[in-house]
C-alpha cells in the first residue's frame, strides 16, 4: 500500500510566540524548577518524582542509570543516594518556547566531589500543571571539560 504525506509548510510547525508572554512562561518553569531542586536537595523523593510526568513515556538518563517510564524513575528515587545539602547549582537557564514547553539546564556543584554536575529538562504544561517529561544528568571532570 503506498501512502503520501502531505508537506507541511515551515510556519505550520513553528513555534512561534504569538500573544503568548515567554517570560512569564519561563518564570512559572522556573519556580517548578527551584521547587524541584528544593525536594531534591531535602530527599523528599515523593515530591521529585511529583514534578515528572505520571506516563511511561518519561525518560530520565542518569549519571549511572536509565529510568524509562515513571515507575522506572519511583525505583530510582527509592534507591537513590541524596544529593549533598550543600549542592550549588550555576548556569542555571529556563528557556520557554511556547506557552506550555521549556526546558531547564543547570550545572551543580558538590564539595564532596570535583566533578561538575550538568542537569537538562524539558517541561510540559499539562492540565495539572508543569511536569517534566524528559532528564539528562551527568557529570564530567574539570580537567576533561572544553567550554566554547
Amino acid at each position: 500500500m503506498n501512502s503520501t504525506v502531505e508537506p507541511v509548510s515551515a510556519s505550520d510547525r513553528a513555534v512561534g510566540a504569538g500573544s503568548v508572554d515567554l517570560a512569564q512562561v519561563a518564570a512559572e518553569v522556573r519556580a517548578a524548577f527551584d521547587a524541584y531542586e528544593a525536594a531534591l536537595v531535602r530527599h523528599d523523593n515523593a515530591t521529585v518524582c511529583g514534578f515528572f510526568w505520571e506516563s511511561p513515556q518519561t525518560i530520565r538518563y542518569g549519571v549511572s542509570e536509565h529510568s524509562h517510564g515513571i515507575e522506572a524513575i519511583r525505583a530510582y528515587r527509592a534507591d537513590a543516594a541524596p544529593v549533598h545539602p550543600q549542592r550549588r547549582l550555576r548556569q542555571t537557564t529556563v528557556v520557554a518556547y511556547s506557552a506550555d514547553s521549556a526546558s531547564a539546564c543547570t550545572q551543580f556543584l558538590a564539595p564532596d566531589t570535583t566533578l561538575i554536575g550538568r542537569q537538562s529538562q524539558m517541561w510540559i504544561r499539562f492540565p495539572e500543571g508543569w511536569k517534566i517529561v524528559s532528564a539528562h544528568v551527568s557529570n564530567v571532570k574539570p580537567d576533561r571539560l572544553t567550554v566554547y
